[in-house]
């Protein structure tokens, strides 16, 4: 400030005299009934200074405001510290904040040690991430995210979730194989399945009674018993021909049974259940030898 008088008052000087140089004229102005007469140089000089008041006027009130604003600044950094561990530590209490206040916003998405995001203005990318966080598939691809960031990982879920083969396959050498598997084993071809060796689920066979390829389904799984039963149940009521349906599930005893007694070859059903140990289906032979007349399926439903 000081500089800024002294290259002030010597402007006005300089400019003063280099008027009163090249002319010597006198004006005169009323003001307030009042005549003030004086050279040209000398009013010059007069609103010069006038002017150099005001702006030091201006100064001044700027100086108080951007003073006031830095100490804004730095109550709102220690005191968005203290929020940010009390919201951590989920402690209620909150300090104000006057100028910061886009920090503070994002501030109050934090809950404990996670998160929740929402929509804030100047801060878009927490738009995106509530999206995923409420299970929507987002593009990310602005972000540059390296391949192993946790919200890549989340997006990927979220497409898994919704059933796309593509984002599965591309799970599979990630945290997300199960459940990748799990898709995969409910919606990939009878062939992929196969060959890549996914889980193969009730849901899988049930999924594909139709395709030629269902005895290797179902030689190469390897479910409970009832669920087996519960696959046979339903290709009886589609499939016509005993033999037919008997040789998918020759390799498996229960169900070959079950069907063995649902096509009446009683004493078949007997001498493998026998020799097999199966007590669940010798039970109910027997009861059949003495002349009971038993439902096979209510006997299993009650069973299961």
């Amino acid at each position: 400030m000081k500089r800024y008088t002294f290259i002030s008052i010597l402007l006005i000087v300089l400019v003063g005299l280099f008027t009163y140089i090249n002319t010597n004229d006198s004006t005169t102005f009323e003001i307030m009934n009042m005549q003030f007469t004086f050279l040209n140089a000398v009013w010059v000089m007069i609103f010069m200074t006038v002017l150099y008041l005001v702006s030091i006027v201006y100064f001044s009130v700027e100086k108080w405001r951007n003073y006031r604003f830095s100490n804004n600044i730095k109550k709102d950094i220690k005191n968005i510290r203290q929020n940010i561990q009390n919201r951590i530590l989920y402690k209620d209490k909150i300090f104000p904040i006057k100028e910061l206040t886009t920090i503070e916003a994002f501030v109050e998405c934090i809950e404990g040690l996670s998160i929740k995001p929402r929509k804030i203005e100047n801060l878009e990318f927490l738009e995106d991430l509530q999206k995923l966080q409420e299970g929507e598939v987002v593009n990310l691809k602005k972000y540059k995210l390296p391949k192993d960031n946790p919200w890549l990982l989340k997006n990927l879920e979220n497409k898994i979730n919704k059933g796309d083969i593509s984002a599965a396959k591309e799970a599979l050498k990630t945290p997300l194989r199960p459940q990748a598997l799990q898709l995969l084993s409910q919606k990939a071809s009878v062939s992929e399945i196969l060959a890549n060796d996914y889980p193969i689920t009730k849901e899988t066979i049930l999924n594909n009674l139709d395709s030629n390829r269902l005895k290797e389904l179902i030689d190469k799984s390897d479910l409970p018993n009832m669920d087996y039963i519960q696959i046979a149940q339903q290709l009886y009521q589609t499939i016509t021909n005993p033999q037919e349906l008997l040789d998918l599930f020759r390799d498996k005893i229960v169900p070959y049974v079950y069907l063995l007694i649902e096509y009446e070859m009683i004493d078949e059903a007997m001498e493998i259940a026998s020799s097999n140990e199966i007590k669940f289906f010798e039970y109910y032979l027997l009861l059949r030898k003495h002349g009971e007349k038993i439902d096979i399926k209510e006997y299993i439903n009650a069973k299961l």
